[in-house]
């Protein structure tokens, strides 16, 4: 199959997307492989080159856009005129839901990329066709809600027998999914019972979260993260309780004590009253972690002689694997005001230096002579001609059609990896902007360091590397 872009012949390239959740698989015989195998049929038939096949293994047709990962590489490859259409099975392995059709058809379009099923006749290119697709998404929409709702019935039916409807890594931290189908049960994880009962021992007796988390992780060599330990301590799992089920799994602790434990919690969770505005949020990372490092403030009051008080804030960034789960050895804090003070001084410097770094790289990326484009195009046409008519073989054609995409290519890849410097060069070149820079508030600090400066690093106790956008 040929396609007319710019004047030129073309093979059209294809990538195939395939869709199937476990529950189709087993109950339908959807199989990935008896789809991939349809897929390649139909492209040979076509005269499709294939170049890519994207595989979504386990995901239903309700999962959200943003977690069929394979989807979103696919959307993303699109914006890079890897291929120019995308070949499904049946339009149910595309989408069920109006809704999320539209938002990836959009980006699709501008692109220039276009669809269709194998085994199911739909298109986009008439008002008839865009009518007949809106209906048949409508359908597979209402169908895939029927299911969601048959699904959730079941669920709930499954809770109120006390049965698990997931695995046992669903389940927190001592319990265990054990039996066969309708025999499953959460039981106690005898292995690990002995961790979870002096979990909830230490916190009692430290009053401390994070004592408690150091202590679980040092005792048994665990890397628990903070966040992962509150989420355990405030399971109701652990008196019984799930989703409105008395006594669904054996307790650890009875609800008075789990309560206590949530008062306990509330205490170690300390409001930042001082609202304060941190310059650096979000660009400031660990330096052995590599963690981003979070805004914190120390409160210094004094009480001078004559009996007034002062207060003054002072802003710091830490690594919270290193304080909170002590995951990480850099326990070093980092002024707000020391980093500010030589971002200041060594600025324009670093800046300079990236610029010339960028300008070097990309004189030595240009290519020796200039690609004429049009020429490689022309021929391409000429050997589709050739190909066409049997004066050459398929090795042959395929051969000098990759050669001469490639150089196409390489072209267009010189052209993108040149960066836009203008506003470096702008800024290095205004003398008063950081003049101007001492005059503007917190927040306004962080849109001007965040225009520039996609992280920092603290390399040693008064160096810092900036790792320019």
């Amino acid at each position: 199959m040929e396609k007319i872009i710019n004047n030129v012949k073309k093979i059209i390239r294809v990538v195939l997307y395939i869709r199937v959740s476990s529950e189709e698989q087993a109950r339908w015989g959807y199989s990935l492989e008896a789809q991939k195998e349809r897929l390649i049929e139909y492209c040979k038939e076509k005269g499709y080159k294939i170049i890519a096949i994207y595989i979504d293994a386990g995901k239903t047709a309700r999962t959200k856009i943003k977690n069929r990962k394979e989807l979103m590489k696919l959307v993303e490859d699109s914006k890079n005129d890897k291929f120019d259409r995308v070949i499904i099975w049946k339009l149910d392995r595309w989408f069920r839901n109006v809704a999320d059709y539209y938002k990836i058809q959009e980006v699709l379009e501008a692109n220039n990329v276009d669809w269709e099923c194998s085994d199911e006749d739909y298109n986009t290119t008439t008002a008839q066709g865009r009518y007949a697709l809106n209906l048949k998404l409508a359908d597979a929409q209402n169908e895939s809600d029927k299911t969601s709702e048959r699904i959730k019935f079941v669920n709930k039916s499954m809770i109120q027998s006390k049965r698990p409807i997931q695995g046992s890594h669903c389940f927190p931290m001592g319990y265990k999914v054990v039996g066969e189908k309708r025999n499953k049960k959460v039981v106690k994880d005898e292995e690990k019972e002995h961790i979870v009962n002096d979990m909830f021992d230490s916190i009692e007796t430290t009053m401390c979260l994070r004592q408690t988390l150091i202590y679980i992780n040092e005792k048994y060599d665990l890397t628990i993260r903070y966040v992962n330990m509150r989420n355990c301590l405030t399971n109701t799992l652990y008196y019984g309780f799930y989703r409105g089920v008395e006594n669904y799994c054996p307790a650890y602790i009875t609800k008075e004590r789990f309560n206590r434990i949530q008062d306990i919690l509330a205490k170690n969770s300390k409001k930042n009253k001082n609202k304060f505005n941190y310059i650096f949020s979000g660009l400031v990372r660990c330096k052995s972690c590599n963690n981003s490092m979070s805004g914190c403030t120390h409160r210094n009051i004094r009480i001078n002689k004559n009996g007034k008080k002062t207060i003054n804030d002072y802003p710091y960034y830490r690594c919270n694997k290193a304080n909170a789960s002590a995951l990480c050895e850099n326990k070093r804090r980092l002024s707000q005001n020391k980093l500010e003070k030589w971002l200041l001084e060594h600025f324009h410097d670093e800046l300079a230096k990236e610029i010339e770094s960028i300008e070097s790289i990309t004189e030595k990326n240009k290519p020796a002579k200039k690609v004429d484009v049009e020429k490689i195009r022309a021929k391409i046409e000429r050997l589709n001609d050739l190909y066409i008519i049997g004066r050459i073989t398929k090795e042959k054609y395929e051969s000098d059609y990759k050669k001469y995409s490639n150089e196409i290519e390489s072209a267009s890849i010189v052209k993108e990896e040149v960066r836009d410097l203008s506003k470096y060069k702008e800024i290095l070149e205004n003398s008063t902007a950081l003049d101007i820079y001492n005059k503007l508030n917190d927040n306004a600090k962080r849109v001007f360091w965040s225009n520039y400066i996609d992280y920092i690093v603290q390399d040693d106790v008064n160096e810092f590397k900036i790792i320019f956008k």
